[in-house]
């Protein structure tokens, strides 16, 4: 016989779900289809395997892509990198789809990043995404889900985050730089949580070359205190100047209005003028959601509009706005704040034969229950004392207990068991179910 067994070990970037922290997952992940379905969006599926052009656009990527390799093929094929590339491509393939179009998708994405606390190479991401208009009330109502899904999911210590591309792309006006070197200066602006102001210095100026008056001036933008109204007047007067900046002025100044419309509590957004956002495809307002409670683990729900997106697949002009929030880290964040009930089964009653000859009436008993809309299951081990059985039924945390043996079976009876309780009590076979039910 071989002894050379491989060794059940995963790559680094993946992690495995017991039901401990798979059932919490489910559930979190329900939670959030039934706001953005009270919202109206849809939901879409998507492969996660793309032409690999799809995912790009035929440039390099500041981030590695997992490839996949179909033998004889050659067309070069790429994992997912996120949900909202292929829904480009779906809306370029399926002109005719009605617009306005809201929808949801939850699935798994693949990034080659390092490795850390709450960031894999392979996570959940869930998306909402609205394709086909341009009005302000898009964006607001995005931000509107994402509080209404913080809220949702037991979370009041959050702070959705609101700044506006257009303000960022008018700081080269403001500060006096080529325009051709907005994208790399936002890119450093991005790691403002990451990394310290020294280290974001030394890059502005060897890798942007930018003057010392001319950092001064990046580090004054983006150390203004968040706020709302009051900001947007300050940087209003700042950057007077720059047209850009003034259209994402007025953009944010009538977001603020519409949030408080639609409910939005004041103390659970912000603007903040230091919000960039990675992605290049960004072209309006951007938002981003941390926990104030454990800010180190950085945006857990973010996004925003993307005027120019489809734009890789059709020349058709089809804006789209939309927020990702993403599972694995966000559930990483709950369970250190110890928010995450641990339940190891979804079973809510067990039943415990005696022996062999038990074995049908358990049956029909475990089936009455779900008939009855009540999660059962038989005990299939090989246990023989009923110690053990019990044992098990603990460990597991059912809470109740169906008892049947030859003296129940003959009477006519069960015994059921309130596992919490401790307590056992004879049941005629008839009533079990509503004895049943005022347990669980």
């Amino acid at each position: 016989m071989s002894t050379n067994y491989i060794k059940p070990q995963l790559s680094a970037g993946f992690r495995d779900y017991l039901p401990k922290d798979q059932i919490p997952r489910q559930k979190i992940i329900k939670t959030i289809q039934n706001v953005f379905e009270s919202f109206g969006f849809v939901p879409l599926k998507t492969p996660a395997i793309e032409r690999k052009i799809n995912l790009t656009g035929g440039k390099d990527l500041d981030m590695e892509i997992f490839k996949a390799k179909l033998e004889g093929s050659p067309k070069e094929l790429a994992l997912r990198f996120d949900l909202t590339v292929p829904l480009a491509r779906v809306i370029s393939a399926n002109p005719k789809l009605e617009k306005p179009f809201k929808r949801y998708q939850v699935g798994r994405v693949w990034r080659g990043e390092r490795p850390q606390d709450g960031r894999y190479r392979e996570f959940l991401q869930f998306d909402a995404d609205i394709i086909g208009t341009k009005s302000l009330m898009a964006d607001s109502e995005i931000v509107a889900v994402m509080f209404e899904t913080m809220k949702a999911l037991g979370v009041n210590n959050f702070l959705i985050k609101l700044n506006n591309r257009k303000i960022l792309n008018g700081l080269s006006q403001y500060i006096g730089f080529d325009k051709k070197k907005t994208r790399d200066v936002l890119r450093i602006i991005d790691k403002k949580d990451k990394k310290s102001w020294p280290e974001l210095e030394q890059e502005f100026k060897k890798e942007v070359k930018l003057s010392n008056d001319q950092i001064k001036k990046i580090k004054e933008f983006i150390s203004i205190k968040p706020g709302k109204e009051e900001l947007l007047n300050k940087v209003k007067k700042l950057m007077a100047q720059s047209k850009q900046a003034l259209v994402g002025i007025g953009e944010l100044l009538q977001i603020t209005k519409n949030l408080k419309a639609l409910g939005v509590d004041d103390k659970n957004w912000d603007i903040d003028l230091s919000v960039a956002r990675g992605l290049g495809y960004y072209t309006g307002t951007v938002f981003e959601t941390i926990l104030t409670d454990l800010p180190e683990i950085g945006s857990i729900f973010s996004g925003g509009r993307y005027d120019n997106l489809v734009n890789r697949f059709s020349p058709a002009d089809i804006s789209g706005v939309g927020a990702s929030i993403g599972v694995d880290r966000f559930f990483v964040a709950m369970d250190k704040l110890g928010l995450i009930e641990n339940i190891k089964t979804k079973t809510k009653v067990i039943v415990l034969p005696l022996n062999k000859d038990c074995f049908l009436e358990s049956q029909k008993i475990v089936s009455q229950l779900r008939q009855n809309n009540i999660s059962a299951e038989v005990y299939l081990g090989r246990a023989d004392s009923f110690k053990e059985k019990i044992i098990y039924a603990a460990k597991k945390q059912i809470p109740v207990s169906v008892i049947i043996g030859p003296d129940e079976i003959k009477k006519k009876l069960v015994q059921i068991k309130d596992m919490e309780k401790e307590k056992q009590i004879e049941v005629k076979i008839d009533n079990f179910i509503e004895k049943i039910k005022e347990i669980i």
